[in-house]
C-alpha cells in the first residue's frame, strides 16, 4: 500500500509540476509577445547652443503638443525639495524631420514667469500648456500654492509666452479653486482640466475639481470617499468607459487601490463618483509617483483601447523626500474600459529599457500617423545611501 500510494503521490506532483511549467512557459511566451509590442528608444536630443540641456530634476511636468513636434519640460527640483533656478525651468524638444533639438525657453520669458515651484500638476489643452499649484518651500507645507497658469504655444516656435495667473471667473457656476496643494495630479479631457489629490496644508487630499478652459469656471467634484486622501496617484481617462480613475498613490504606505469618478450626463450634471472601489487591481504592486496615459481610437469603436502606468516608487524612502525609496520599472498595461489589470511587463530581459524611477512625469500621444507614444523623461532613482537625479529622456512607441 505503502508503495502504491508513493506512486500515485509522484504521478500527481508530475502532473502539477508539468502542468506548473507550462503555465509558467506560456506566461513568460506571452509577456515576450506583448513586449514585442513595445519599443523603447532612449532620445539623444541635440542641445541648445547657449543653454545646453536641461539638468537632471525629479518632481516636474513634461507634456506634448498636439501635432507632436514640440516637447515641454517645466519645473522641478535637481537638489531635494529646492525649486530649480528660473534659468533651468522651461525647456522644449523640438523635434524635426526626426530629430530633437533642445532649446531653453527660461532666458526669453522668465519676466512673465510663473514663481519656481517644485511637484506641480501639469497638461495641456490645444495649443496651451497649463501648470497648477506645486510648492516653492523647503518643507511640505511651506510656501503651497494654487495658481493656475498657461504657457500659450500658439504662435509657433520662438514665440511662446506665459500667461498667468489665470482667475477664475467671478460667475456665481464657478466654485472656488482647490486648495492649494503639490505632488497631485492633473489631466485634459477635450477643453476641461481635472485636478486630483496631492498634499496640501491640512494632509493628503482625495478631491476632484475640474476646470473649463473656455469658461475659466471651477467646479467642485466631491471627494474619493472610497479611498485615503494620498500624493503621487495616477488619475486616467479612460474614454471607453466614460470615466476617470484614480489608481494607487501614497497614502502613508504604498498603494494599489482605486475608483472610478463617471463623467458628467444628462442625469448628473457635474458626474459622479462610483459606489465601489475599481475592480481587477488585487495583482498590481502598490505604488506611487508614477507616470501614466491612456489611448483612444476616436474613429470607430474597438476593443484595443489601452491605459498604462510606468514604473514608480514601490517602497518609500526612510528619509522622505531627502532620500530614495525602492522603484519599479516595469509597464502596466490596464483595460481601457474598465481599467483593470491586464498585464504587468516586466524589464529584466530587456536591454533598451529606462532604468527604475519615480518622481518623473510622461506625455503622451495617439495619431493616425505616429501610432501610440509615450514620451518620458528624468525621475529619481537610486537609494537612501544614492539617490540619483535623472536627465534621460525617452520614447515608448506602443503598438497592440
Amino acid at each position: 500500500v505503502r508503495i502504491m500510494l508513493t506512486q500515485i503521490s509522484r504521478h500527481l506532483y508530475s502532473r502539477v509540476a508539468s502542468r506548473s511549467t507550462a503555465t509558467a512557459i506560456i506566461s513568460k511566451e506571452r509577456n515576450k509577445m506583448t513586449a514585442g509590442k513595445i519599443n523603447w528608444t532612449k532620445i539623444s536630443a541635440k542641445p541648445d547652443p547657449q543653454h545646453g540641456a536641461p539638468c537632471s530634476r525629479s518632481s516636474h511636468g513634461l507634456s506634448i503638443s498636439p501635432d507632436g513636434s514640440r516637447v515641454f519640460l517645466y519645473g522641478g527640483e535637481h537638489v531635494a525639495r529646492t525649486p530649480l533656478e528660473p534659468s533651468q525651468s522651461l525647456w522644449s524638444c523640438d523635434c524635426e524631420n526626426n530629430e530633437w533639438s533642445w532649446r531653453n525657453l527660461s532666458a526669453a520669458i522668465a519676466s512673465s514667469a510663473p514663481s519656481p515651484r517644485v511637484a506641480h500638476a501639469q497638461a495641456m489643452v490645444n495649443d496651451r500648456v497649463y501648470i497648477f499649484g506645486g510648492r516653492s518651500g523647503i518643507s511640505m507645507n511651506e510656501s503651497p500654492l494654487n495658481d493656475l497658469w498657461a504657457l500659450d504655444t500658439s504662435d509657433g516656435v520662438g514665440n511662446e509666452k506665459w500667461v498667468g495667473p489665470i482667475e477664475p471667473s467671478t460667475s456665481s457656476s464657478s466654485d472656488e479653486p482647490p486648495e492649494h496643494r503639490s505632488f497631485h495630479k492633473m489631466i485634459s479631457v477635450g477643453t476641461d482640466l481635472y485636478v486630483f489629490g496631492g498634499c496640501g496644508s491640512s494632509g493628503r487630499l482625495n478631491d476632484l475639481h475640474k476646470f473649463d478652459t473656455i469658461h475659466q469656471t471651477w467646479s467642485n467634484l466631491g471627494k474619493a470617499h472610497l479611498l485615503k486622501g494620498r500624493g503621487g496617484a495616477n488619475l486616467i481617462y479612460l474614454k471607453d468607459g466614460h470615466c476617470l480613475i484614480v489608481v494607487a498613490g501614497f497614502v502613508g504606505s504604498e498603494s494599489n487601490d482605486g475608483q472610478k469618478f463617471i463623467l458628467s450626463t444628462e442625469e448628473e450634471e457635474k458626474g459622479t463618483w462610483d459606489d465601489s472601489l475599481l475592480g481587477g487591481l488585487d495583482n498590481l504592486r502598490p505604488r506611487s509617483v508614477s507616470i501614466s496615459a491612456s489611448f483612444h481610437h476616436d474613429d470607430a469603436a474597438t476593443d484595443d483601447n489601452v491605459a498604462l502606468i510606468f514604473g514608480g516608487e514601490v517602497n518609500p524612502s526612510e528619509l522622505g523626500h531627502e532620500g530614495a525609496g525602492g522603484f519599479e520599472n516595469d509597464l502596466i498595461l490596464l483595460d481601457g474600459k474598465t481599467g483593470a489589470l491586464k498585464e504587468t511587463i516586466k524589464a529584466a530581459e530587456e536591454k533598451n529599457w529606462p532604468e527604475p524611477r519615480g518622481w518623473s512625469d510622461g506625455t503622451s500621444i495617439s495619431t493616425a500617423d505616429k501610432g501610440r507614444s509615450l514620451y518620458l523623461f528624468g525621475g529619481l532613482t537610486g537609494d537612501d545611501q544614492n539617490p540619483k537625479r535623472l536627465d534621460d529622456f525617452w520614447c515608448c512607441d506602443i503598438k497592440m
